[in-house]
This record gives structure tokens, C-alpha cells and sequence, in this order.
């Protein structure tokens, strides 16, 4: 698949800085986010993890009885991430998402802030698509008004008003929760992220 440049451009990044992003990421805090996503689902609820990273969040789902499946489009960090899961991690992206009614939520977290504005409207009907009815959807991005790179990295800045028309003008989710929450790393101190939590009718 011919993927777009841009996110190609940002896996760059990630393929030259592999180790480094693994270890600054694996210990980030997210239990708040994980218990507003999780209060949403049943107990052993099967879960995609799109765009795993170090597999961290990975792993507390499924170290609490969730099913999940993992999937990592950066070939070295899912080499790390398979290791420190000690299970199969799939080379995908949201660009190879084309399941229907397949999982009872996707997590998305940083995920999907590598794409440009008309690649992300299009993955969010194929996120629909790929729910179970009732199915829960948690994404987060970089706060802010103005796309930016940074050195080679790509990302999509968010507002709640634009995340909101996003959702509204390609899906039928509805939005459950959005907040603003800090960055957990000392070194992002002032960054802030957009969380989302929606769902599809049952």
C-alpha cells in the first residue's frame, strides 16, 4: 500500500529512535484514561490496541483479563513491543483497518496524530466500522490550533471543536467524554492532550 508520505515520514522517526521511545513512554501514568475507557466495557471485552507503541497499554489490559490485539505499523518498535509483551504484535496501521463488527473497543492513544487531516476524517468511519454495536472508541492528540512538524515528525493538532465537527461530519459516535489532561513526562512540561472517549449505538 502506497501510504501517505507525511505519516511515512514521521515512522522514520520512530525507526531511527525505536529504543529511546520505548523506555521514555513504557512507564507513562494513564490510569485515569484507562479508567474512564474501561468503566465503558464489560469485563474481558476485546480490545484493539491501534498503534501499541512500547506496548504498554497493551499490557495492563490484558495483565486485567482482556482480550486484546495489538498492531504497530513501525517495524523495530514492534519488535520491542513484541519482546516486552511476550506475544505476536501485528504490523498494521489505522491505514489496513477494514474489519466490521469486530472489536468491543479500539484504543487509539497518540495513534492517530501522524496523519494529515483528510487521512484521519477517512479512518474514523472505518473505526466505526470496525465496532461491535455499544463499541467504545478512546483517541488522544496533541492540543492545539496549527498542524506542526516537529523535526521530522508530522502531527495533527486538535481542538475540541474540531475533533467534535470531525466525529460529528464522518461518523454516528457519540462523543461519552473530552478533556484536557497534561503531559505525564517532565520534559513536556506546558504540552497538552486532548482526550476523547465515544461509542457506537448498541
Amino acid at each position: 500500500m502506497d501510504l501517505n508520505s507525511i505519516f511515512v515520514r514521521s515512522q522514520k522517526f520512530y525507526s531511527e529512535n525505536a529504543e529511546t521511545f520505548f523506555e521514555e513512554t513504557l512507564g507513562i501514568d494513564l490510569s485515569h484514561s484507562y479508567k474512564n475507557f474501561l468503566s465503558k466495557l464489560e469485563n474481558g471485552s476485546f480490545i484493539l490496541d491501534l498503534g501499541c507503541g512500547s506496548g504498554r497499554d497493551s499490557n495492563y489490559f490484558r495483565g486485567i483479563g482482556y482480550q486484546v490485539e495489538s498492531w504497530e505499523p513501525n517495524e523495530e518498535l514492534a519488535c520491542l513491543a513484541e519482546a516486552y509483551l511476550e506475544y505476536q504484535v501485528k504490523r498494521a496501521s489505522s491505514y489496513e483497518l477494514r474489519a466490521i463488527d469486530k472489536y468491543n473497543a479500539i484504543w487509539a492513544s497518540a495513534s492517530l496524530l501522524h496523519l494529515n487531516y483528510e487521512d484521519f476524517c477517512e479512518t474514523l468511519p472505518r473505526i466505526e466500522n470496525a465496532l461491535q454495536a455499544g463499541g467504545v472508541f478512546y483517541s488522544s492528540y496533541k492540543r492545539g490550533a496549527q498542524d506542526t512538524f516537529v523535526g521530522s515528525r508530522f502531527f495533527l493538532m486538535m481542538t475540541k471543536e474540531r475533533l467534535l465537527k470531525s466525529i460529528a461530519s464522518m461518523t454516528k459516535l457519540k462523543i461519552q467524554e473530552l478533556r484536557i489532561r497534561q503531559d505525564h513526562r517532565p520534559e513536556k512540561l506546558g504540552q497538552s492532550w486532548l482526550e476523547c472517549v465515544a461509542t457506537k449505538d448498541s
